[in-house]
Formats: C-alpha cells, sequence, structure tokens
C-alpha cells in the first residue's frame, strides 16, 4: 500500500515510455518501490497506443524513441480532451533553453535530466501529484458549479414564464379602441412590466413601470407591483376601493395610486430600489386619459391633426420621498388620436459612438409612423431602434404600449 512506502502522497497509475530497457526497467522498480502501479512501454508509439485505451493521470516519457519520440506523444495525448489532468514528466538529455521550449509547447508539465536522480524524481513526482489532486478537485467543484448553474437558469427560466403569464394575453375586444405592445426583456427575468385591464364598461386602466436595476431582485418587485395594480377586488390590491353599496367598488384616481405605492415601497438604503410609472385610466365613453408620472418618460402623443409631441409632467419616481404627494393630468382625445407610453430601454439605447435614441427620436419616428396601423407603428419603432443600435444587445428592458382611440 501506498501509506506503507517511503514517499507520501497517493498510489497512481503511471505510464512510463522508454526506448532503453536498462533505464525503463530502473525507473519501472523505483515507481514500483514508491507504491506507484506502472505500464511501461518501449516507445512512443506502444504508449500512444496504452494511452488510448486507459486513464493515466500522469506519464513520464523519454523524449528520444523510434517510431514516436517523446514530442509527438505529448502532442497526441493534450489532443485528446480528458476530463482529468494527465501531469507529463520528459526525460532527456536536452538541456538546452530552446529544447525545454519545444517541451513546454508542445503540453509537457516538467522534465528531468538523464541519467535521472531518484532524490529528484520523488520531487518531481510530488509536484505532480499535487497538480493532479487539485486537478480533481477542481473538476469536481466544476461539476458542483455545473448543476448549480443548471439548477439557477432551470429556475429563472420557470420564474421568466410566470412573469410572462403576468403581461396581457389578448387586446380587449373593444370597437372604441385598439391597443398594442412588445415587452423584450433583456436578460431572463425583467425591471419593466405592463398590462391593461377593464376596470369597469367605461373604464380601462393602463400602466407601464420601470424597476431600478436588473435580475432577479427587480423582477421580484415588478412581480409583487403587478399583484398589487391588479383590477381583482381583494385585499392586495390598490386599484379599487370596497363600498358598502353597489356596484360595491370605486376606481382609485391614479394620483392616489401613486400616493399609495409611495408610502409602501420607500427606497431601501441597502438596495437603492426605487421604480418609475405610469398608470393612468382610460375613459372609452368621454375620451379622456387621466394618469400620473411618477419620474418615468414622458407620453408621446400622436394626434390626427397635428404633431407628435411630449406630454411632460414631472414627478419624483416611487421611493424617493415619503411625502411627496402626486398630481393627476389629463389628455382629451379625439378619434385618430394616438397615445405611447414606454421605458427608458428604448430612448437611452445606445449606438456605436455611445449616443442615446433620445426621447426626441422616438416621438419623431412615431410620427413617421402616423400612417401605418397602431400595430405596424410598434414594429417601425423596434426596427429603427435595431438600426440605430446596429443589432447590438441592448442592456436595458424594451418596453412600449400604444393606444389609439378610434
Amino acid at each position: 500500500m501506498c501509506e506503507q512506502q517511503e514517499v507520501q502522497g497517493d498510489c497512481m497509475k503511471i505510464l512510463v515510455a522508454e526506448d532503453d530497457k536498462v533505464s525503463r526497467r530502473l525507473l519501472v522498480r523505483t515507481l514500483q518501490k514508491w507504491g506507484h502501479t506502472v505500464v511501461e512501454a518501449e516507445d512512443g508509439a506502444q504508449a500512444w497506443e496504452y494511452f488510448q485505451n486507459d486513464t493515466f493521470p500522469m506519464v513520464i516519457t523519454d523524449w528520444m524513441m523510434p517510431n514516436m519520440d517523446g514530442i509527438d506523444l505529448v502532442r497526441n495525448i493534450r489532443s485528446v480532451p480528458r476530463e482529468e489532468y494527465v501531469y507529463i514528466i520528459m526525460l532527456t538529455a536536452r538541456a538546452e533553453k530552446n529544447d525545454l521550449i519545444e517541451g513546454m509547447e508542445a503540453g509537457a508539465d516538467d522534465f528531468l535530466v538523464k541519467p535521472v536522480n531518484n532524490d529528484e524524481l520523488r520531487v518531481r513526482l510530488r509536484a505532480g501529484e499535487r497538480i493532479v489532486e487539485l486537478e480533481k478537485k477542481l473538476s469536481l467543484r466544476n461539476e458542483e458549479l455545473e448543476e448549480t448553474n443548471r439548477r439557477m437558469r432551470k429556475d429563472l427560466e420557470a420564474a421568466a414564464k410566470i412573469q410572462e403569464a403576468l403581461l396581457p394575453s389578448a387586446p380587449p375586444q373593444n370597437h372604441r379602441f385598439k391597443i398594442s405592445w412588445h415587452f423584450e426583456p433583456c436578460d431572463e427575468l425583467a425591471g419593466d412590466v405592463l398590462n391593461y385591464f377593464q376596470l369597469d364598461e367605461n373604464n380601462l386602466g393602463l400602466y407601464v413601470l420601470d424597476v431600478s436595476g436588473h435580475g432577479v431582485a427587480a423582477a421580484l418587485l415588478a412581480v409583487t407591483l403587478s399583484r398589487l395594480l391588479s383590477p381583482v377586488l381583494d385585499q392586495s390590491s390598490i386599484i379599487k376601493t370596497r363600498l358598502e353599496n353597489p356596484p360595491r367598488y370605486a376606481i382609485t384616481p391614479p394620483r392616489e395610486v401613486a400616493n399609495q405605492l409611495n408610502r409602501r415601497f420607500q427606497m431601501d438604503a441597502d438596495t437603492g430600489q426605487y421604480f418609475t410609472m405610469i398608470y393612468g385610466v382610460l375613459n372609452i365613453k368621454e375620451r379622456t386619459f387621466q394618469f400620473v408620472s411618477a419620474g418615468h418618460p414622458p407620453i408621446i402623443l400622436v394626434p390626427t391633426h397635428g404633431e407628435a409631441r411630449q406630454i411632460q409632467v414631472p414627478g419624483l419616481p416611487i421611493g424617493f420621498m415619503e411625502n411627496w404627494e402626486y398630481t393627476q393630468d389629463e389628455i382629451r382625445l379625439q378619434p385618430g388620436d394616438r397615445f405611447y407610453m414606454y421605458s427608458d430601454g428604448i430612448i437611452e439605447a445606445r449606438n456605436k459612438h455611445e449616443k442615446m435614441f433620445t426621447k426626441d427620436r422616438l416621438t419623431r419616428v412615431l410620427d413617421e409612423a402616423r400612417s401605418l396601423s397602431l400595430d405596424d407603428s410598434i414594429q417601425f419603432v423596434l426596427q429603427k431602434l435595431k438600426d440605430w443600435t446596429e443589432q447590438r444587445p441592448i442592456d436595458d428592458d424594451v418596453t412600449i404600449l400604444g393606444v389609439e382611440i378610434i
């Protein structure tokens, strides 16, 4: 057993390639004395054959051999992908610098000058044993990390599907308006979220919000917010208020929705997390859109008559100031008018010169697209965005929602 031998360390299976019979036998006996299992080859070709049919954590090979020399043997060994590392020691009488460089470039790990000194061999073996053991531990660690990453990817994919399920499934069937949207996360999970829903027969709720940051933390907050901004009348929803008398509820004004969110989600000093938002109520009968903007990019209005323009509304992001009171604005709409809400992933997309797309450019693009259908106008924006970035990945979520009055 190895622990009974003169050297410490694990027993290893060592392949020895040496054409000189006397030198080979001396080397083999020494290695066996130290407790190692040794397979001996008469030349490089035979060693290569053995190597292909067995596993050897260490190879000791002479440089000059018939049929296949040590350099070619080393190159062949390194050409074969193996999960476990193979430590290679070359035996040589060639101690010139250029020769050693050639051996290292071929893939050798260490060298011994012939005739072999046993004390020096012992040191080289111990070094090789440590390298092989470290490589084993690293390989196991990599396998564990890969398994962990695989589970994380699976969890992220599941979370992304849950987040996707929170998006609108189909546009509402109504002859008075049209809705179109696009949502494209930059990672598996997004900090953006959008939705629209029927509040009652005359009112439609719409919102686009953008949580700061990316990844799991931003996505978790986005999912929580989408639950609160739900038309379902329960204890968690804040966009409807229960009443004792019919219709048993009242629609919460947009400014109050923002105020409630701001009281609940003050920015954490550790994470610095906050979000911007536009939430509004579209009255289909009156053709009005009452909305609140909390630090979000401005709505872009494309009227039937007149140029597209931005509806600038000052306001802090949700979470910046606890006692902030949000105000409410209103857009009066005519048949044929359109308005768009979007996230800053569009207007902050950069081209190769690090210039942003900007809200002014987006306004001009939407003005150009007025003759297109609502769906096509959004596709037109996305194509212009791709042209701007030259198809490079965008480093933020891309969200846009458009409404057209009929």
